[in-house]
């Protein structure tokens, strides 16, 4: 299986955006009923944290790696433009 850089990020974007959502929050809300805290923090906090900074990662990762998202890869000057006369 062939994963390019942008389906790999948008497949990594799309599952962080569900795990944060209610379909799944709320089946994670019953592990919390359980288990009010981990680690000395409150659970579902630790669960969205989690996801937000994945997302945050996938954004950096992507910024870096990804080709399409290089602003290197434009070497035409700017050139200044004359506006016209209102």
């Amino acid at each position: 299986m062939n994963l390019s850089g942008h389906k790999l990020f948008y497949t990594v974007l799309i599952v962080s955006v569900l795990m944060v959502n209610p379909p799944i929050v709320f089946w994670f809300n019953d592990y919390c009923v359980e288990h009010p805290l981990l680690f000395g923090w409150p659970t579902m906090y630790i669960w969205l944290e989690f996801w937000f900074l994945v997302m945050i990662a996938d954004f950096i990762i992507a910024a870096y790696k990804l080709k399409a998202w290089d602003c290197r890869q434009d070497q035409k000057p700017i050139l200044p433009v004359q506006r016209p006369e209102l």
